[in-house]
Parts: C-alpha cells; sequence; structure tokens
C-alpha cells in the first residue's frame, strides 16, 4: 500500500522593515525571505530501508527524480522515485570474491549507463547495476607526479570520476595531520599530477588528536569534493574560501567571499595532542562554536548557487540534540556573494540538501523511514 505524508507545514517571514525604493536598492537577494515547509515519505513496500548512515552513500540522477541509496551493511542499493515517492527496487552486490564491492567504503557515484563507482580503500572500481565489476580502479603514487610516498595509501580519498569520464580526482594526505592535495588523473593512461590547494591548509590548524592508553581518536575540519556545472570544487569547513577547478582548462582559481553575517573562517587556536576524553571534547566545543561552511548547492531554476553555514550552541548533555544559528548565502552563477541571512526560525542545516523542481528538499528520519523536508523559498 502507497502512503504519501505531509505533515509540519510552517510559513516563515523575514522583513527587514525596506521600503521599496530601499528594497530594489538592496544587493542582498536574501533580505526578505520566507518558505514554507513540507514533509513527505517513501514508502517502502515491502521492503526496508537502512538508515543507519543517513544518505551518506547515496548519489541522485541528474534530473533528482531518482536517489540511489547503498545499504552499507548487506551491500545492496536501494532505488527510491523520488516523484512517485516510492521504492523501486534494491540492487544487490556482493561485499567479497572477484565482483566484491568491499567491505569499508567512503562513496558511492553514480555513472551513465547504469553504472557506479563505489570506492574505499581496500577497493575502488566501476560496477554495473547488475552486480559486475566492470573496472578495478588503480592509481599508484609512482605515476602520479609531485606526489608523496606516505600519501600513496590515501589517495582513494573523496575519489570521484569527472562527468566526461576522463578524469579521476581524489584528496589525499595526512589525516593525522589534516593536510591535504588535489590529485588529478588522467582516467585513461591513470597518469596524474598533484596540485596544491594552500587555501584548505587552514584544517591543518584544527586538527585534535587524542592519544591515550586505550584510544586513538582524530578530528579534523572536512575538506570536501564536489563537481557542479562541469566544474570542481573544492572546500572545507573551517573557512568559506573555496577553490574551483575547470578540468577541462586545467585552471584553478580561489574564491572568497566578503561575508558581513558571520566570519570567513574559525579562528582561534586548539590543542592539537590531548590525552583525555574530556580534553578531546573540550577542544571540539572550541571549533563547534565557531563559523562551520557546507557544500554549495545548485538551483538550476533560479541559476543560483547557495550555501549553508551553522554555529552551535553549548552541548546540553549526550541525549539532547545540539542546536545551531543556521545561516543561508546566495551566489550568482560566478560565484558572486549575492545575499546572506540567518534563518531564526531553524535551528539545524538541512541534511544532504539538493534543490528539485525549484524547491530544497533534505533529508529526514521519521521514525526510521525515509523521508524529506521539502522547503519552498521565496525571495
Amino acid at each position: 500500500m502507497r502512503r504519501l505524508a505531509f505533515f509540519a507545514v510552517a510559513l516563515i517571514t523575514f522583513s527587514c522593515g525596506t521600503t521599496n525604493s530601499e528594497k530594489s536598492a538592496s544587493s542582498n537577494v536574501l533580505e526578505d525571505i520566507s518558505f514554507t515547509i513540507d514533509t513527505v515519505m517513501v514508502d517502502p513496500g515491502e521492503e526496508l530501508i537502512n538508515l543507519a548512515s543517513g544518505l551518506r552513500l547515496s548519489d541522485l540522477s541528474p534530473d533528482k527524480r531518482t536517489l540511489y541509496l547503498l545499504d552499507d551493511k548487506d551491500k545492496s542499493v536501494s532505488v527510491v522515485d523520488l516523484e512517485e515517492l516510492k521504492l523501486l527496487r534494491k540492487l544487490p552486490f556482493e561485499k567479497e570474491g572477484p565482483n566484491g564491492i568491499g567491505q569499508y567504503l567512503s562513496n558511492i557515484q553514480l555513472l551513465p549507463n547504469e553504472r557506479f563507482l563505489f570506492a574505499g580503500f581496500q577497493n575502488t572500481g566501476i560496477y554495473s547495476f547488475q552486480g559486475e565489476k566492470v573496472e578495478d580502479i588503480k592509481v599508484s603514487g609512482a605515476d602520479v607526479e609531485g606526489m608523496n610516498a606516505s600519501d600513496e595509501n590515501s589517495i582513494w580519498n573523496g575519489i570521484r570520476i569527472s562527468g566526461d569520464e576522463k578524469f579521476l580526482f581524489s584528496l589525499p594526505g595526512n589525516f593525522f595531520e589534516g593536510t591535504r592535495d588535489l590529485v588529478v588523473v588522467d582516467f585513461a593512461s591513470k597518469k596524474g599530477k598533484v596540485i596544491d590547494i594552500p587555501a584548505m591548509d587552514i584544517t591543518s590548524e584544527f586538527r585534535i588528536v587524542l592519544r591515550s592508553d586505550e584510544t586513538i581518536n582524530v578530528y579534523t575540519e572536512e575538506i570536501s569534493l564536489q563537481e557542479l556545472n562541469g566544474k570542481l570544487i573544492i572546500q572545507t569547513t573551517a573557512g568559506s574560501d573555496a577553490y574551483l577547478y575547470d578540468y577541462t582548462a586545467d585552471s584553478l582559481r580561489l574564491l572568497t567571499f566578503d561575508h558581513k553575517l558571520v566570519l570567513k573562517k574559525k579562528e582561534g587556536t586548539v590543542r592539537n595532542e590531548v590525552t583525555s576524553q574530556k580534553e578531546f571534547e573540550d577542544e571540539m566545543g572550541k571549533l563547534s562554536s565557531q563559523i562551520s561552511f557546507e557544500k554549495f548547492i545548485w538551483d538550476d531554476g533560479s541559476k543560483r548557487y547557495f550555501r549553508f553555514a551553522k554555529i552551535f550552541y553549548p552541548k546540553v548533555d549526550d541525549k539532547t540534540p545540539r542546536k545551531a544559528d543556521v545561516f543561508l548565502f546566495a551566489y550568482d552563477q560566478d560565484f558572486k556573494l549575492i545575499g546572506e541571512t540567518q534563518l531564526k526560525e531553524l535551528t539545524s542545516v538541512p541534511a544532504y540538501p539538493f534543490f528539485k523542481n525549484g524547491k530544497l528538499w533534505s533529508y529526514v528520519n521519521v521514525e526510521d523511514e525515509l523521508g524529506f523536508a521539502v522547503i519552498d523559498f521565496k525571495f
């Protein structure tokens, strides 16, 4: 039986009290923003959709009609129709053997012609929807100009294939030090090079390593790769700066933004080495109480990029979800900052957000069932 649920409808309006003439002269497109929120549920039929990892191991079809979600436990991929809001089928994959996708995966990427890239430090390869390994992807550090031997084992980190399938990208580096480089590899020859991305070195300033007799634990700010509109974007949660890499022209551009509402990056210092869990949590608290930037989101309807950011409130206890101040930024097609606002009615950033038919969708878990909050912005 198919279920379709809509609830938690809200109309939220922010107004700065500007006159029409003031508004027309304003350069902030988010100055007067309102939005409604609906929640929709996916019908799984007789199956179960494992949400233990949220949508961490998922990808969307280019038209945003279909979601592909990997179950990291049984290694099946749930194929979800986002128009009909129902589970279409599950695609089984093997964990081990000649067609095995491995046990510990870092990401999944949908490729044309019904194929996936499954990536992890044990194994990275391209697989058909029928569960067959089409190509085993192995890149040797010796074939990458400028690569340190110590980084070869992390060459799989963040790995993805360009939209034209001519290049591989990854972010190898020393996890304990928080350092990263951009590696660009010709897909056919598996020959590549390292490109320095010094603006991302800020993450090394905020690494926290707990070393004790019982455990080793590491915290670093995230550096991510994503491809939007045929360009690669490299960014970090620690600051607003980002790199735009045009792989067809082999050109790298640093994007900087003059934010007014928030700081451009995290500031201050943390202890990089601690010996107790309390010290570890105290140092992490210094970072979470500062600005943290999310990934860019492209809206094909408005032809704009958007990005969220958050600043967490102090932690209450281990059971209470942490609340945060939530900010939204808008950028034009050339990444010029054209709007910023605080969304005062939100206390958490939308999870795994994407625009579909002019509305922002974000993942919600409703009693262990797959749902989406659908936000309709009015500017």
